[in-house]
């Protein structure tokens, strides 16, 4: 009887996955979102306590979240920089909501010198932590498994 207790009140104390995924969700077109308007204060909110992100075609450690929000401010800098964009295909909570996995695809966007656009496509593997104020990122990996140079057609 105590274990069923006991289990029951883990239950009711739980909020319901499918409502995290959603907030993971939500988060992850945030941050798309914040990117592609570059907004370095959306992108910085974003990341939790001991954030790590290894980016995708050199494997360069990215060893904070101040880190990763000062490379996007540098990235908006340039003129060549069209966006980044994950877009998340599994989320999956841990049993006990202590963290969460989100993998999925991710693409690259910037302008070529002749003005074609050049991308760069791969998966990542993202780990999302609780937080008073909502899902936030652990840590992100990068896989580049592409580049390709998209023709940009000429305006009729």
């Amino acid at each position: 009887m105590r274990s069923l207790l006991t289990a029951l009140t883990l239950l009711a104390a739980t909020p319901a996955t499918a409502d995290d995924v959603a907030e993971i969700r939500t988060a992850r077109a945030s941050y798309n979102a914040a990117i592609l308007n570059r907004d370095a204060a959306t992108i910085s909110a974003l990341f939790g306590p001991g954030y790590k992100g290894l980016a995708g075609s050199g494997g360069e450690l990215i060893d904070s979240g101040p880190a990763m929000t000062a490379y996007f401010v540098r990235a908006f800098k340039n003129p060549a920089f069209i966006t980044f964009e994950r877009t998340p295909e599994v989320i999956t909570i841990a049993e006990r909501r202590e963290r969460a996995m989100a993998r999925g695809t991710w693409l690259g966007r910037s302008l070529t010198p002749d003005g074609d656009e050049d991308q760069l496509v791969g998966e990542y593997l993202a780990v999302w932590v609780p937080t008073p104020t909502g899902w936030k990122l652990r840590s992100e990996s990068f896989v580049t498994l592409a580049r390709r140079e998209v023709p940009v057609s000429p305006n009729p």
